[in-house]
């Protein structure tokens, strides 16, 4: 009976029992939920305390004997190794440590869990450690399954980039070996033809080593972008590069129409030579293509300083950019030429983007397309080289 306020001895002490039991239930069902418990162990007689939700991480009957030397033997033997280092300077240094540890339970169950762990000192000695053990089980799985995933997309990301390669190194060489065939016929030609000065037949052969070594140009350029070194570039005067690349773009063309010129003189540009042709011969030969069964054979290069930029221009008679390839047209594999890869403009724009400029196209008011080359006056950096 209570009294000026006061419990009876009998009573505060059921009051203060049911208020423990209360207790140890919220802390058992969150354990439970939480999939975790709490340990310790005595350092001077290795002697181990566990409450339930340990017991049940290891699949061992709650409250049977446990000797550490025992428990050790459900530990992998990788993550042992590590825990009682990390165990050791703990003991020696103070502190704490965590550490995620697979075992296999009483029951041949493979389980993750996560110990964590302080040391209690007591007169600067170690005498006690005690911490939590948690199952994280289902969060390394996880973790496995988008390590897993992330391996199989980078695995179809450098098979896609392989595919792109091949597909870019069979567009760049399509020009000079196409180039080469051409003038070994034409060479041919002339060794049969009596009428044929020696004189031709040395043009056709220094043509062909000449695109053969741009061949070897191209490849030597490309694995150099793939390995993502520098691109070394040099000032040049970009008119002659330009009219060199409009033949060799005329050299892979059927029935080629003409090219006129527009230029610019008295610039000077920092670039790589042979990337920045091979962008030129790709729009130039787009152009030339475009005209071809047109009744206006209409094909005009020309440049200009924009500011602290140098555009040059490819404007063709063409039919123009469909609309349907408009938002398109520097996509990979997207083209509207029959049998085309469509690589050409997405390599151009790379190669543009990767000397600090820009490949922009659009139709003309007068019609067919105009294609720009954008790139910036004194296109390096100081040092000769710009990142690809």
């Amino acid at each position: 009976m209570k009294e000026d306020g006061i419990l009876p001895v009998e009573d505060e002490t059921l009051e203060q029992g049911a208020a423990v039991a209360h207790y140890r239930k919220m802390y058992d069902r969150t354990s439970a939920l939480a999939k975790i418990g709490v340990w310790e162990c005595d350092l001077a007689t290795e002697a181990l305390t566990w409450t339930d939700g340990v017991y049940d991480l290891f699949e061992l009957p709650r409250g049977s004997r446990i000797e550490r030397a025992d428990i050790l033997e459900y530990y992998e033997e990788k993550s042992l190794r590590e825990m009682e280092r990390l165990r050791a300077r703990a003991i020696r240094e103070g502190g704490s440590f965590a550490i995620d540890i697979r075992i296999r339970t009483a029951n041949g169950n493979d389980r993750w869990i996560r110990l964590t762990a302080d040391v209690e000192q007591e007169d600067g000695k170690a005498v006690r450690i005690f911490g939590t053990k948690q199952d994280v089980t289902a969060e390394k799985l996880a973790q496995e399954k988008l390590q897993t995933l992330q391996a199989r997309l980078i695995h179809v990301s450098r098979s896609s980039a392989m595919g792109v390669m091949a597909a870019t190194l069979a567009h760049e060489l399509n020009q000079p070996l196409g180039a080469i065939s051409n003038y070994v016929a034409g060479t041919r030609r002339a060794l049969y033809d009596p009428t044929r000065t020696s004189e031709l037949v040395d043009w056709g052969l220094k043509a062909i080593q000449e695109n053969a070594d741009r061949a070897g140009e191209i490849i030597r350029s490309l694995r150099n972008s793939a390995n993502g070194s520098a691109i070394r570039t040099q000032e040049i005067d970009p008119n002659p590069l330009i009219r060199e690349a409009a033949a060799l773009a005329r050299a892979g063309v059927d029935r080629p129409a003409p090219v006129h010129f527009r230029l610019a003189e008295e610039v000077t540009i920092a670039v790589d030579p042979v990337q920045i042709q091979q962008v030129l011969i790709n729009l130039i030969k787009n152009a030339l293509e475009a005209v071809q069964g047109t009744d206006r054979l209409e094909v005009m290069v020309s440049s200009a300083i924009e500011g602290d930029l140098f555009e040059i221009r490819v404007d063709d008679s063409g039919p123009g950019i469909a609309p349907d390839m408009a938002d398109r047209l520097f996509e990979s594999f997207v083209s509207s030429k029959p049998g085309g890869m469509g690589v050409g403009l997405s390599i151009s724009r790379t190669i543009a983007e990767a000397h600090g400029g820009a490949v922009v196209a659009g139709n003309r008011a007068e019609g067919g397309a105009r294609f720009c080359l954008v790139l910036p006056l004194g296109g390096d950096d100081g040092d000769g080289e710009t990142r690809a």
